[in-house]
């Protein structure tokens, strides 16, 4: 299989992979997220729940996946013979999330034998580099696009091109806001968030002060995960939020904004984390100032964040969101180019194990001790193909 690079990705130390969602990343200002403030849910909202016992939401992205839900693609139109030329428009090794969903994506399409070339797209944190990957994938007459789009406003158009021009479009664990591409394979964002927060409240009997700490203000997964949060949040009027800041998934910014609100707020009774590789950092805010580590929620556990876990035995509450989900990603795609029906709409926590949402508890069953604290679990690829990414220990 030969592959085709367009662009050389940036190295960003701790961007987290759902940054895979990012939307206008200009409109984020650098400073952000350094001034505490208090934000008050509503009180005591009455949140709704399906035949499945999930929460019925109203943001725009679960709106989306409501209307797809259910929804069976016919996909014979697009039927061919392998080999195939495929264009992966993703994030790029950025981070260990990135990395990781590479490994399994590139190991996926490689073990295939399936695919002759593959255009190589990463996006540079850059929407325009997306749409421009996505523009030539189209004059290259490629037979399908593997996408994982920054801003699922800003590929709208670019994806109803390829669609107008017959090239199916799979998403992966980003989407877009249109209804043009043919499936997109991903994982309940708000949802995470929901049920996180959901778990915090409860573990503190309804009552108590919360401290959210965001990703980049005005990224999907940031936002999405924060609101997922808040409807949880807001059933419980005995929650206070005392302060609600935004550190960029950024490891280093993290630990600055944390070492303020600690200072400001040393009293409170969670920190949820919209980005749990932030999550080592409110951890040493705490320890430096000598204050007790309080509950701690949050989305996308890495496998540093589960170390400590492990050896500081604190409690916590976890939603993965799993880069190893590329690998369903490249076999959906493959289903589409044989002609196979498939869901528009595909929640990962329904077809991979270790995607659901856990507790402290089963903190050791989803460490790899093997693999380095920038892994991003859960394993589904056998491990040399990690190991040969660079996430050996």
């Amino acid at each position: 299989m030969t592959t085709r690079f367009t662009g050389l990705p940036s190295r960003a130390a701790a961007i987290v992979g759902a940054s895979a969602l990012v939307l206008g990343l200009a409109a984020c200002s650098a400073g952000s997220g350094t001034t505490p403030e208090t934000t008050a849910p509503a009180e005591g909202v009455v949140i709704e729940f399906d035949a499945n016992g999930r929460p019925i939401l109203d943001d725009a992205y679960s709106l989306q996946v409501a209307a797809a839900a259910g929804v069976e693609v016919d996909t014979t139109a697009f039927k061919k013979d392998a080999p195939y030329t495929i264009a992966a428009v993703v994030q790029g090794p950025t981070n260990g999330w990135g990395t990781t969903f590479d490994a399994v994506m590139r190991d996926a399409f490689e073990s295939s034998g399936k695919v002759k070339d593959l255009i190589y797209v990463p996006w540079e944190f850059n929407t325009e580099n997306q749409v421009k990957g996505v523009q030539d994938a189209i004059a290259a007459k490629v037979d399908a696009i593997l996408l994982t789009s920054l801003s699922r406003a800003g590929l709208v158009s670019a994806v109803e091109e390829a669609t107008a021009a017959g090239i199916p479009v799979v998403t992966c664990l980003a989407g877009v806001q249109s209804e043009a591409y043919t499936a997109e394979v991903s994982r309940d964002i708000p949802l995470m968030g929901f049920a996180t927060a959901d778990d915090i409240a409860t573990r503190l009997d309804g009552s108590g002060k919360v401290v959210m700490l965001n990703g980049i203000a005005g990224a999907d997964a940031a936002e999405f995960w924060k609101s997922g949060a808040l409807a949880a949040f807001s059933q419980y009027p005995g929650i206070e939020i005392v302060s609600e800041q935004y550190a960029d998934w950024d490891a280093a910014k993290a630990l600055d904004v944390m070492r303020t609100v600690v200072a400001q707020n040393p009293d409170v009774d969670a920190v949820w984390i919209g980005g749990l590789e932030m999550g080592p950092s409110v951890i040493e805010a705490y320890e430096e100032a000598g204050v007790e580590l309080p509950l701690l929620g949050g989305t996308n556990p890495t496998n540093g964040f589960l170390r400590l876990a492990i050896d500081k035995g604190f409690e916590f509450s976890a939603a993965p969101f799993p880069p190893g989900a590329a690998q369903a990603c490249v076999n959906t795609v493959f289903d589409v180019l044989d002609g196979k029906p498939v869901a528009k709409y595909t929640d990962v926590i329904d077809i991979m194990d270790g995607v659901a949402p856990y507790t402290e508890k089963d903190a050791a069953k989803y460490f790899e001790a093997d693999l380095n604290d920038d892994f991003v679990g859960p394993k589904v690829a056998d491990i040399e193909v990690y190991i040969n990414a660079g996430f050996g220990r």
